[in-house]
């Protein structure tokens, strides 16, 4: 059975650790199905085999449980805020998933040098570009870490797509609820080669325009499945290349219980991609930024 290909799921990895990682997915697996009809699709995009980088938004304390159960049989490596482990059964929760604390620009290159060894080692890491959860499901700037992580490991990025989670959880609530409905839509991985042959603005344009289409194509789903009561909290209208404001190409923002469109064209095809301009923000020479708050 593939489940118990640990050298290829997890190189390096003892298989109690890897069996305990099936566990925990499994677990919050079967609660976010129960509580939130929770669905992935595209995870025939997750590769078998080799090492990768995983780029998600990030708009709940659920989404390290959602991005696990969407990576399928490739354990991960996630970034994870400092203070997170101070709650000493979370810690040890999140420290049992092999999670990197993250504390300030001190200890970022620390993270950066364990992120590195893992993916060298053919393993999967998985970083929140955004530094932080969303207030309303938008999608803020990208910060450079992530790409100078990319870059450094010359690996592939897999984007995810995450929406609904705000509803669930939202910033500033100390625990979650129970209704809503979440979805993450995963998409075709951006090879190194091609993240490589642009500038660090248009790369990281490229990186954040292909997860906020996964995001809004989610959404539709969502609306579609719930017969428009959900998402509620989730801005409708798609974020533009500095965080808010409307992109330049993007799906439709649906706001009725119409089915939803068919993916907006991804600009992973071979024709020249128009990219946006270079978030405003992105002016951090720091290599990894705090991946929630």
């Amino acid at each position: 059975m593939k489940r118990f290909e640990y050298g290829r799921r997890m190189p390096g990895r003892s298989a109690p650790a890897i069996f305990w990682w099936d566990v925990v997915r499994y677990v919050t697996g079967l609660y976010l199905r129960v509580a939130y009809r929770f669905k992935v699709r595209g995870s025939e995009h997750v590769p078998a085999h080799g090492p990768v980088l995983f780029v998600s938004n990030h708009q709940s304390f659920l989404d390290p449980a959602i991005t696990a159960n969407a990576a399928t049989d490739r354990p991960f490596r996630p970034f994870a805020r400092e203070s997170l482990f101070r709650f000493k059964p979370f810690g040890m929760l999140i420290r049992s998933f092999g999670a990197l604390p993250v504390a300030g620009a001190g200890s970022d290159m620390a993270v950066m040098r364990v992120a590195l060894s893992e993916l060298a080692a053919g393993r999967c890491v998985h970083v929140y570009p955004e530094g932080t959860r969303s207030e309303d499901g938008r999608m803020k700037a990208f910060e450079r870490g992530v790409l100078l992580l990319q870059r450094r490991a010359k690996v592939d990025v897999v984007p995810m797509g995450i929406d609904g989670a705000c509803d669930a959880w939202p910033k500033g609530k100390s625990l979650p609820g129970l209704r809503g409905r979440i979805e993450v839509h995963i998409g075709p991985a951006i090879s190194s080669a091609r993240l490589a042959e642009l500038g660090p603005e248009d790369a990281l344009a490229l990186l954040r325009g292909e997860v906020d289409r996964l995001r809004l194509a989610a959404r539709a789903s969502i609306l579609e499945r719930s017969g428009g009561r959900w998402p509620q909290r989730s801005d409708p209208n798609p974020s533009g290349p500095n965080g808010g404001g409307p992109a330049k190409a993007a799906a439709p923002a649906a706001t009725t219980s119409a089915p939803p469109s068919p993916l907006p064209p991804s600009p992973l095809s071979p024709s020249p991609v128009e990219t946006s301009p270079a978030p405003e923000s992105l002016t951090s020479a720091n290599a990894v930024r705090e991946p929630s708050a």
